[in-house]
């Protein structure tokens, strides 16, 4: 498939995924999300792809939904409903989000500038979120009359509780980048120039570990979003079994008694 709206490169055992929209500052329409879900299942299937990076080109990560489609449509069909193009969009993002979350391997945000609306969300999905100095997490729906999309209600919620979530939504008022570390949502704030070489740094890391363990661990971090303890530790047992039946286990073991770094990739 060829590409209008992102980028997909591979760099050895990683991939870099990039939003290619700066004139939008990469805003989220119906084929940016046919492009990104393409491009999420390349790095499904390749097994040589072991981490993802998903960044945006020019001054912003994401600036949510394509709000100048909306407006388009709204004069051009004036006796059409514009919750049907809203709703379209909303599925498509909430394909990308989905596909993200049970994507078995690590993928790690490179945020810069505004990550806002469904940009939030879509930054918010993935497993670690390094951002530069200048961005910011923004939910601005309710200036344009539209409750939180793109996961926000769920993932704002579970980082940071029901009331910061909504203070988030109801003010519309952004959180800067070192509020954000502060309260967890981001992993690490750099300098812009340092930011896609942490990030690859940090993805060609991630890339050398037990590709079966890290695919359960991601699962279990969702799953202990909604289970009790009971359930949890259930959770993990089944999980530390399965593990201990791969070879990656077998390398780990055989390496820390042979006092050598495991090599979970050639071996």
């Amino acid at each position: 498939m060829e590409y209008d709206t992102i980028l997909f490169e591979k760099k050895g055992s990683i991939s870099k995924i990039t939003l290619n929209r700066p004139k939008q500052l990469n805003a989220l329409n119906v084929v940016v999300c046919d492009e990104l879900m393409d491009a999420i299942n390349q790095c499904k299937w390749d097994k040589g792809i072991r981490s993802v990076v998903l960044t945006g080109v020019g001054k912003a990560f994401c600036s949510g939904g394509d709000v100048r489609e909306m407006r388009d449509f709204c004069s051009q069909y004036p006796n059409e409903s514009p919750g049907k193009i809203v709703g379209e969009l909303v599925s498509a993002v909430n394909l990308v989000l989905l596909a993200i979350r049970k994507l078995e391997k690590p993928v790690i945000g490179a945020i810069k500038g505004p990550c806002s609306g469904g940009g939030a969300g879509l930054a918010l999905a993935c497993d670690i979120l390094i951002a530069a100095e200048d961005s910011k997490i923004h939910v601005p729906n309710v200036l344009i009359g539209l409750v939180p999309d793109g996961g926000n209600s769920f993932f704002l919620t579970q980082k940071l509780g029901r009331y910061k979530a909504a203070e988030l939504y109801f003010t519309a008022e952004p959180l800067n980048a070192l509020e954000a570390l502060r309260l967890g949502l981001f992993n690490r704030v750099v300098p812009e120039t340092d930011l896609l070489r942490e990030a690859e740094e940090l993805a060609v890391s991630l890339a050398s570990r037990p590709a079966p363990a890290m695919a359960l661990a991601k699962r279990m971090f969702d799953l202990a979003s909604y289970n009790n303890l009971e359930t949890q530790l259930e959770v993990e047992k089944e999980a530390v079994i399965r593990c201990g039946d791969t070879k990656e286990f077998k390398e780990g073991i055989t390496a820390f008694f042979e006092k050598r770094p495991p090599d979970f990739v050639n071996f």
